[in-house]
């Protein structure tokens, strides 16, 4: 990036032994090139008036393309009861033209007792087609205009449609259901709606103090929305696909791979080994507490017996293994195949990561030795809510195991998992420092860790697991990525207070200010 600007009377957080602080940096054609000396001529000066600056902040796991486009939904987050759901539901049906369809996301049974919803949810609604994804995306309530679309005759391998005593459908249908069902059939934004809906999130992310991703996107995606954006694009993005066939077809990855750069970058694929707490539908070793006779579901590549080879395959190509585990039977296939594979992090492109690592065996906490350990501490914050009636007290000496992971010698990093949670890192730095559920309740706070700590894992931690090796820290050299805090996060009582962000800088260019 062109040109150089300098911040001024500011209070740096460099973290290097012997100087944790300084007071002055330069950014010249996207690189920070000095600190604390006088600006150049040529600079243009920002004088930040005592406030502090920190790293860039990196999401090390969110879906961006469709964090934008849930900004253009209805968001059923803050639904607290069946009467608000229908209210809600009804005001965007009566706004919507006559054959739209109706999108939302984001609710929780959790935030109104329990009860899943049904059918009878949508009232008279049955001409216009609704969908509801969970929060967690990983079911996904319908109605019956959508229900009669339906092919329900057999269940699906990898997912659950759930049925009344009488065996009708209530219109709740979970992972591999909702996916294969439901998701081909609502209809797609046009390309350019795609594009308006990235360069939204980008804005969002902007302004939460973000200014690099990772971020889960099918490779379909990445040519028609991405790649055309590329000269507009100021968050780095360093994308894994999600094209999930067994076999693996690598060669559209590899040739998007050949023109990875500082701002568009494809480091590897994912698998889904199995689905959610909050669904009933993580991969337990044990019955859920709540649920007897059901250990969840194995998902993909895992069911089918592929997962070894999958990994095998993808790291072969130099890219890395992206394995989706919440539940503890999840992340010990996890584990035996980093083991097995030697998918360590030792600085290869094709060191695996173990996504979430929610929920834990304790014998198996060792084993993250050297093992990327991908979390989203927010997530705390809605399963900390029912965690102990999914899992009974004795297993959550393995949920969220925050402390003890660092203290195994994993290789943690922290994202959002956006629209899933909010994309807010130091709304995640919070809950991995207080360990406090979104009822203010603590959860598990002996695997809490500290604010360098956390403040590490959404910098120098997510770079490292993303193959951004210039970015996370503030040196000369590294890229000139960096935010400025309204307040020292050092000193903040992250009990009653965040910082706020009141610049982002990238590579030099101011793309957010709040000053």
């Amino acid at each position: 990036m062109d040109g150089t600007l300098a911040l001024t009377n500011a209070r740096i957080f460099i973290q290097q032994p012997g100087r944790p602080t300084a007071h002055s940096v330069m950014v010249s054609h996207g690189r920070i090139v000095s600190i604390d000396k006088p600006p150049t001529r040529d600079a243009s000066v920002i004088d930040v008036d005592g406030r502090c600056v920190v790293p860039g902040l990196i999401d090390a796991h969110m879906h961006m393309l469709n964090g934008g486009l849930s900004l253009q939904q209805l968001d059923l987050s803050n639904i607290t009861s069946r009467t608000q759901f229908e209210q809600a539901i009804t005001r965007w049906h009566r706004a919507l033209p006559g054959d739209a369809w109706l999108v939302a996301h984001g609710w929780s049974s959790e935030n109104w007792g329990g009860d899943d919803p049904n059918l009878t949810w949508f009232g008279e609604m049955r001409n216009r087609p609704i969908v509801c994804h969970r929060m967690d995306h990983h079911a996904v309530l319908v109605n019956s205009a959508v229900l009669k679309q339906l092919d329900l005759a057999a269940e699906v391998p990898g997912g659950r449609i759930l049925r009344d005593d009488c065996g009708a459908p209530t219109g709740l249908l979970v992972e591999a259901a909702a996916w294969k069902l439901v998701n081909p059939i609502i209809p797609q934004p046009s390309a350019h709606e795609k594009q308006q809906a990235l360069l939204a999130a980008q804005a969002h992310c902007h302004a939460l103090g973000l200014t690099a991703v990772g971020s889960m996107e099918y490779t379909a995606n990445v040519h028609q929305v991405f790649e055309p954006l590329r000269d507009q694009l100021s968050m780095r993005c360093r994308i894994t696909l999600l094209d999930r066939d067994w076999p693996l077809d690598l060669a559209d990855g590899e040739a998007l791979r050949n023109r990875n750069d500082d701002v568009l970058a494809i480091i590897g694929y994912k698998s889904f080994l199995d689905g959610t707490l909050g669904s009933r539908s993580a991969w337990l070793l044990e019955d859920y507490s709540d649920d007897a006779g059901n250990r969840g579901l194995m998902l993909e590549h895992a069911r089918d017996g592929h997962l070894k080879e999958w990994a095998r395959y993808v790291a072969a190509h130099g890219f890395s293994p992206s394995m989706h585990a919440i539940g503890d039977a999840a992340a010990r296939l996890a584990l035996d195949v980093v083991d097995e594979l030697d998918l360590r992090a030792d600085g290869k492109p094709e060191a695996a990561r173990i996504e979430h690592a929610q929920q834990l065996d304790p014998s198996d906490i060792a084993r993250f030795r050297n093992v990327i350990a991908s979390m989203q501490p927010l997530h705390l914050c809605d399963d900390g809510r029912y965690a102990a009636r999914r899992l009974g007290q004795r297993r959550l000496a393995g949920s969220f195991a925050f402390r003890s992971l660092r203290n195994a010698g994993a290789l943690l990093a922290f994202g959002s998992d956006w629209p899933i949670v909010s994309a807010d890192p130091l709304a995640g730095i919070r809950a991995a420092v207080n360990g406090l559920t979104s009822e203010g309740e603590q959860f598990l706070i002996g695997e809490t860790i500290s604010v360098p700590e956390a403040l590490h894992a959404y910098t120098a931690g997510a770079a490292q697991i993303l193959q951004m090796p210039d970015s996370g820290t503030i040196r000369v050299g590294g890229l000139g990525d960096l935010i400025v805090l309204d307040s020292d996060p050092m000193t903040t009582d992250w009990s009653n207070a965040m910082p706020r962000v009141v610049m982002t800088i990238v590579g030099g260019r101011v793309v957010y200010d709040a000053m």
